[in-house]
């Protein structure tokens, strides 16, 4: 018993010698292969070279622009198909009814969404030709860019209709800021003036007409101008300042239209007044405008508008009109600030 005990201590003993002395002189691999420490780092090179065309030839491959293209073009199809036909059905502007249902939650992941594909397929299209995408190249994804481009401006809308809103009592506030009383006089004056009817807005007629061409507005403009003639003016009904807000929304229905007073029949003090809350609600129109869509309103933009531009041009002229004669002295003209020529066109900013 003893002498295999002492047997079994030395095997194990040279056992370690040997291993030793072979580390002195060899490495054992991750693969538990032993190689000689002379020539181990051409294996590891050799290794990664064996490793890389393996990976080159059957690894996976980054997708090429063509065909990121392709599935952008199958992904969005029918919402690119539905905003074409929209737009040859309502115009240029109309929004799609994809878009139009979404909620403005599911609208910001639908442009979050589309975004992060084309910035993909932007990606890969500089990888693959070395060169930045130009104009030039989008126009295979002109549909998706546009579908994008109509998501961006929905959300654009609505948030500048959520600002408005939020600060709809400051603009109305300070319309007044030291005559609060002064303001609500006016308004019921205004209502006074502004008997309904259910004729809409009806264009300029004969008198109406001459009476415009007699202060400088020609009767050409009965057609062509979104103004129409000076005196056959239309007015609408006077609606409280915040809801203006809304203006943008060039979906909205018209509106209900009413007749005020005829301008020669009013007294100076009503002129006044009934022009510089016209100038106030115009001017804050075309600039809820401008912040919603980027541009300033143009004809068709303010055809919805058109009775009170007309009202403010037959408003203007007869106070210009009465300071020209003299008749009233200086009282037709008080608080109103009359310009330094005739302008064919009436507008608030004048």
């Amino acid at each position: 018993m003893a002498m295999d005990v002492s047997r079994l201590l030395f095997q194990t003993a040279a056992e370690m010698i040997d291993a030793l002395s072979f580390l002195q002189t060899h490495v054992i691999d991750e693969n538990f292969r032993a190689h000689s420490k002379a020539n181990v780092n051409s294996v590891r090179s050799l290794q990664r070279e064996q490793r890389s065309r393996i990976e080159q030839n059957y690894g996976p491959r980054a997708a090429s622009s063509d065909t990121i293209a392709a599935q952008l073009r199958a992904a969005y199809r029918g919402a690119t198909t539905s905003l074409e036909l929209t737009r040859e059905a309502n115009g240029r502007g109309a929004s799609p009814a994809v878009i139009t249902n979404m909620s403005h939650g599911q609208c910001q992941a639908f442009k979050r969404e589309m975004k992060q594909r084309i910035h993909e397929w932007e990606r890969a299209f500089r990888e693959d030709r070395g060169v930045v995408v130009t104009a030039h190249d989008k126009v295979s994804l002109r549909h998706v860019y546009e579908l994008y481009k109509a998501a961006k401006n929905r959300l654009k809308e609505t948030e500048s209709l959520q600002t408005a809103a939020a600060f709809a009592p400051s603009v109305e506030g300070p319309a007044e800021p030291l005559q609060p009383q002064r303001h609500e006089k006016q308004s019921q004056q205004l209502q006074q003036l502004q008997p309904s009817h259910e004729g809409g807005v009806r264009s300029g007629d004969a008198s109406g007409e001459e009476r415009g061409g007699s202060v400088g507005m020609p009767t050409t403009y009965a057609s062509s101008s979104q103004l129409d003639s000076g005196g056959a003016a239309s007015f609408t009904a006077q609606a409280p300042v915040t809801s203006s807000v809304n203006v943008p929304r060039q979906a909205s229905p018209a509106r209900s239209i009413s007749k005020g007073k005829p301008a020669s029949q009013m007294s100076d003090e009503e002129l006044a007044t009934e022009k510089r809350y016209l100038k106030h609600v115009l001017h804050l129109f075309e600039s809820n405008f401008e912040k919603s869509n980027g541009r300033p309103s143009t004809k068709s933009d303010r055809h919805l508008w058109m009775a009170e531009y007309t009202r403010y041009g037959e408003l203007k002229n007869e106070i210009l009109r009465r300071s020209t004669n003299g008749n009233q002295g200086g009282s037709a003209t008080s608080g109103v600030e009359p310009p330094a020529a005739v302008s064919t066109v009436s507008n608030p900013n004048a």
